[in-house]
């Protein structure tokens, strides 16, 4: 709960319109003009976890104020704009009118201003030390479990889940639609914004591009870490991190010390090369890992799997001889070249400089090292013949980048991956190797990303190829599709197989006519549909429907599970 109390010589307020279309339903309000003089203004925001039973700390602190203020008339005057963390408005009435009846108990003066309306008010604020105070009132400890009423209000809620957005450019279907459509992943209130629940069907997805993109990220050398998740503020202020990017940092209080959700692997990877000296012959060292990532984006800013709180990032950090730097550099764009031939990503490429014009707090300030560094990336992208866009004040804190455009299907562009050289951190971290000449020297980085956010690859998929994924990603593989109840054990033992092939397989069992079922499978994007019936059952083979609509009869069970493994192989 938040509260800024005012000691007025008068406010004075009109209901103007309803601001809640059940307001009837919660509290029956007075909105006629009202003027109180000579009153303690209590202008109050009732936040989620709020309730009955700690509203004495409330009463409480009313109490201390105006016994400073020497007053016992007191407004109580609902105000949301003190917080963005609303509870809802039943809990926050039952509140207000349980603290006015309580007050008045005490002999005060108690006056509220009605709950849910648009109001018009004016006052006139003392002007003593005491006049104007904020507090936030928060209970701990208190454990006491949910009343009936309030269970019952979030349970409504758990089975709400939003997914609403307007169609894109020529009625594409955005992520958010298609996820709800194809029940890939859902967004609850409960949980929380940015933080999407990917389904059974939604997990396949995620876990198929992370299981290519380790395995030919082990072909090409890297090494594979697992760090936490969570780290002490000192490990991001050695980085950076605090100083520049603590806005858009998770931060936790943990006793007397300071914590943090990591928004990025570096820091952690740096910690793993330092835990033994380095020689010129260990490097480049390559260190990767599949890492949930959290970063505190705006509420405005959050869509879908677009742009989310906590997401998975194929990431990597290179540590490498200055005069490795152009190879290694080569090599991550010819990775990058290769995962987006794969997936069918068309991206742009802009070259992200800093701004010499405003640094602020924003940048690293060492101009004469973003100059050499920025000057060393362009070379390198002129001489891989890369077509780029160059673009000031987009840079990371610590060095230039290279980002991979693309368009979604409002034809906003974001970024997919970055590649980028860092010229700060091996000195901040006092990262160094032995040389050939026996000298004690920094290492260059470069920070990249594979495939990027693993949800927003699976967005950009969705909504290029409008649900129909390709078959090594689509989360239905096989449906199959019994013409009668007499089919389906059949159908299960084909299924059996399939699956121990690692073939994703379900069967349709229920009891509508075969046409409804393909019907069915055809909305749900389903790769192949297997139809079973006495036919088939006596012919020891099977009928087979592409996703495209072409038909394929009398085919054999073996060589049909042979070629979607191929397929699947071929990424197809």
């Amino acid at each position: 709960m938040k509260i800024l109390t005012l000691h007025v010589d008068y406010i004075e307020w009109q209901g103007l319109k309803k601001a809640l279309k059940n307001l009837d339903e919660i509290s029956k309000e007075d909105p006629s003009k009202k003027r109180v003089e000579e009153a303690l203004v209590i202008l109050t925001a009732v936040e989620k976890g709020d309730s009955l039973e700690n509203i004495h700390e409330y009463i409480k602190n009313i109490i201390e104020i105006s016994e400073s203020v020497k007053t016992k008339k007191i407004v109580l005057y609902p105000y949301a704009h003190l917080s963005s963390n609303l509870g809802s408005p039943e809990t926050a009435v039952e509140i207000l009118k349980k603290v006015e009846e309580e007050l008045k108990k005490l002999k005060y003066e108690v006056y509220r201003a009605p709950f849910g309306y648009y109001k018009t008010f004016e006052l006139k604020v003392k002007g003593h030390p005491l006049s104007e105070l904020s507090r936030e009132i928060v209970v701990k400890g208190n454990e006491k479990d949910l009343n009936e009423a309030e269970r019952k209000r979030l349970w409504k809620i758990l089975s709400k889940n939003k997914a609403q957005a307007i169609r894109g450019k020529d009625g594409l279907k955005s992520n958010v639609e298609l996820g709800k459509e194809l029940d890939l992943y859902i967004v609850n209130e409960i949980v929380g914004q940015g933080l999407p629940l990917l389904t059974p069907k939604g997990a396949s997805i995620k876990r198929e591009i992370e299981r290519f993109i380790v395995d030919e990220e082990l072909k090409r050398g890297y090494e594979h870490t697992s760090t936490p998740v969570i780290a002490h503020s000192d490990l991001y202020k050695i980085s950076g991190h605090w100083q520049h990017y603590k806005d858009g940092m998770f931060v936790l209080n943990v006793g007397k010390d300071e914590f943090a959700l990591r928004p990025m692997t570096c820091p952690f990877q740096f910690v793993l090369y330092k835990r033994k000296p380095r020689s010129y012959k260990d490097l480049p060292k390559k260190y990767a890992e599949i890492a949930t990532l959290f970063r505190n984006e705006q509420s405005g800013e959050l869509r879908g799997l677009t742009r989310v709180r906590q997401f998975t990032l194929a990431d990597a950090h290179i540590i490498c001889t200055p005069e490795q730097l152009e190879k290694e550099f080569k090599d991550v764009v010819d990775l990058v070249k290769y995962v987006m031939k794969v997936f069918g990503i068309e991206i742009t490429y802009r070259f992200s400089k800093w701004d010499p014009a405003n640094p602020g707090n924003k940048y690293i300030n060492e101009p004469k090292a973003w100059e050499e560094t920025q000057n060393i990336m362009k070379k390198i992208l002129d001489k891989l013949k890369i077509n780029y866009v160059e673009k000031e004040g987009e840079a990371a804190f610590y060095g230039p980048k290279l980002d991979l455009q693309y368009g979604d299907v409002y034809g906003k562009e974001d970024t997919l991956i970055t590649i980028q050289i860092d010229f700060s951190n091996a000195g901040k971290f006092g990262m160094t190797y032995l040389d050939k000449d026996g000298k004690e020297k920094m290492p260059l980085i470069i920070h990249r990303s594979s495939t990027g956010a693993t949800e927003r690859v699976i967005s950009y998929l969705l909504e290029k190829t409008q649900g129909n994924l390709p078959l090594w990603l689509s989360p239905v593989q096989v449906r199959i599709l019994p013409m009668s109840e007499k089919n389906n054990a059949l159908s299960y033992k084909i299924k059996e197989k399939l699956v121990k092939e690692g073939i994703r397989t379900e069967v349709d069992d229920t009891n509508e006519s075969l046409g409804k079922k393909v019907r069915n499978a055809q909305l749900e994007r389903v790769f192949y549909m297997v139809t079973i019936g006495d036919k088939e059952e006596s012919s020891e083979t099977i009928s087979l429907r592409s996703r495209d609509g072409s038909l394929e009869h009398n085919l054999k069970l073996s060589a049909f599970t042979a070629r979607v493994k191929k397929e699947i192989k071929n990424r197809k």
